[in-house]
């Protein structure tokens, strides 16, 4: 009697070893892209409380503190966990015009790599009163 060599090697259970092996290498890559995605999420509020609060403080009847709350309302919107380190509203004189900078920090946490980061959003605008 001899046995035929198809069944000698048989490839049953061989795709169950292929997917332990390679699963936790998908999780962790989904896990890694979704916390590139918070991480863009949070910079992109950032950036967009910048320029709101630096347009705000820039209109002809407004002041820096219109523009503080023009950011602190836009961070407000992406939930109440999500407060600043910093705002900083200067005004700059450069050839004859005044910009209103707005610098917006913020601590951000990477649970992935157990750290934290500093993120700042910065805008400018020219301030309309100079005008």
């Amino acid at each position: 009697m001899s046995r035929n060599r198809n069944e000698l090697v048989s490839d049953r259970g061989s795709g169950i070893v292929g997917f332990v092996l390679v699963a936790p290498l998908i999780v962790a890559i989904f896990i890694a892209i979704g916390q590139i995605a918070m991480l863009v999420a949070d910079k992109s509020v950032l950036n967009s409380a910048a320029v709101i609060g630096a347009r705000t403080a820039s209109a002809a009847d407004a002041s820096n503190t219109d523009g503080r709350n023009a950011v602190l309302k836009v961070l407000a919107s992406r939930g109440a966990g999500f407060k600043p380190e910093a705002i900083v509203i200067t005004q700059v004189r450069n050839q004859g015009l005044t910009y209103i900078s707005v610098s917006v920090s913020r601590k951000v946490a990477i649970p992935l790599l157990d750290r934290e980061i500093l993120m700042t959003g910065r805008a400018r605008a020219i301030d309309e009163a100079s005008l």
